[in-house]
């Protein structure tokens, strides 16, 4: 009987399948650890993507700059905003010299994305996944988010990122979102009002993280588009995945301002 050199014993081959089924199924068991969605979101690397700087080119309308300020403090949102407002604690000087420790002189100067880059690093790589008191909705204070050592939930991480963004010169603010079956939070800064700025921003982030996409949200209104980038936790790098969310975002601002943004998608031409 002719042997063939590399052949496999036909008594080895059902443990060699085997094995080659395990690792495949652990390959994609493969999960992070806190539970929330997976979804690669409203954005993702698929080949019909709108650009090579955007995820999908999301476009949010607006109620304007003035949004509602506490509004009659009865909705959930009224309430949300207030709560929110005082978490970010942009001046507590815990919060505010924290973030300037973090950012090194090569990076000093006028408020910049380098510095935003710097801020989310810091807080990403530290960051523990724990969950609010059962049946309540807590916002823990910036400042205290860093005493703690930085642990808690999504707007946790949130409200403290947005903060030291703000104690440093930024603009930023938090959106709350949800789908059929979570609901979400995340930061995001301003970045500008040109197509030109975020595709100057874009690039920085490709460059520094050796990704192609970068995603944001542009709210238009009567003063025209803003670009925001997204800063979400869930996302392993500033401008990452969005949130798969049923398309409706709430914004909340330091100021105590929260409008409603609906969403669609503007592909180009």
């Amino acid at each position: 009987m002719h042997v063939f050199p590399n052949a496999i014993p036909f008594s080895y081959l059902p443990v060699v399948l085997f094995l080659v089924l395990l690792c495949t199924i652990n390959a994609a068991c493969v999960s992070s650890a806190p539970a929330v969605p997976t979804e690669s979101g409203i954005g993702s690397t698929s080949p019909d993507s709108s650009g090579p700087f955007l995820y999908q080119n999301i476009v949010n309308t607006s109620r304007g700059v003035e949004g509602f300020l506490n509004n009659s403090g009865k909705d959930p949102e009224a309430r949300r905003s207030v709560a929110i407002r005082d978490a970010m604690d942009s001046r507590d000087p815990v919060t505010r010299d924290y973030a300037v420790s973090l950012i090194p002189r090569a990076h000093g100067g006028t408020f910049n994305l380098a510095q935003i880059c710097d801020l989310w690093e810091n807080v990403y790589s530290r960051w523990t996944y724990v969950d609010d008191p059962r049946g309540e909705e807590y916002f823990s204070p910036a400042s205290r988010t860093i005493a703690l050592g930085f642990k808690g939930d999504c707007d946790d991480f949130a409200i403290v990122v947005a903060a030291m963004i703000e104690s440093v010169g930024g603009s930023a603010r938090i959106v709350t979102a949800k789908n059929g079956t979570s609901g979400h939070a995340y930061s995001e800064v301003y970045i500008g009002n040109t197509s030109e700025q975020f595709e100057e921003a874009a690039a920085y982030i490709r460059q520094r993280y050796h990704v192609t996409d970068v995603g944001c949200h542009i709210t238009t209104d009567a003063d025209g588009p803003r670009y925001w980038l997204n800063l979400d936790w869930w996302s392993t790098h500033p401008g990452g995945r969005f949130f798969a969310d049923d398309g409706v975002r709430i914004a909340y601002y330091p100021d105590g301002r929260w409008e409603p943004i609906e969403t669609w998608l503007v592909r180009p031409g």
